[in-house]
């Protein structure tokens, strides 16, 4: 997975497309998670300490703390480091659901990601288009029938 995502640079795929014009934010992809692992199972949100979650307003991460969380990568290098824990992702937020408005603008589509498959998600210059993550109140589970 590391070798992977040291491959990306800000000139292709999912690290091309600036994620926010604001210069606080700075990251060029967005990952969210309602697991505690990621791609192989890495933990990019951390284990964060009890000063710095009440600093940001952020409580400990859990799969049934019916939040998701929202951080970023601000490019390959940084992906590919916290892919390997030697750093942590840029955290963002936590939420129990999200809409992203992506705009077009020069753009015409934007690369995404759900579960593992990708996309190229159209944009249109004169609208926005919006993207929602709502978490569900059950699970799906699969049973063997006999």
């Amino acid at each position: 997975m590391q070798i992977i995502y040291s491959g990306y640079s800000c000139k292709q795929g999912w690290f091309f497309t600036p994620c926010s014009s604001d210069p606080g934010l700075s990251v060029r992809s967005i990952v969210v998670l309602n697991l505690p692992s990621y791609g192989s199972g890495r933990n990019p949100w951390g284990n964060l300490k009890p000063d710095y979650l009440e600093k940001r307003g952020f409580v400990e991460a859990h799969a049934d703390d019916g939040f998701l969380e929202v951080f970023g990568f601000k490019h390959g290098w940084h992906a590919s480091m916290v892919m390997v824990e030697l750093i942590s992702a840029k955290h963002i937020a936590q939420a129990s659901d999200i809409r992203f408005e992506l705009r077009g603008g020069e753009w015409t589509e934007a690369y995404m990601q759900i579960d593992g498959e990708p996309w190229k998600q159209p944009m249109n210059k004169e609208f926005s288009t919006f993207v929602e993550i709502k978490r569900v109140p059950h699970q799906s589970v699969m049973v063997k029938g006999d």
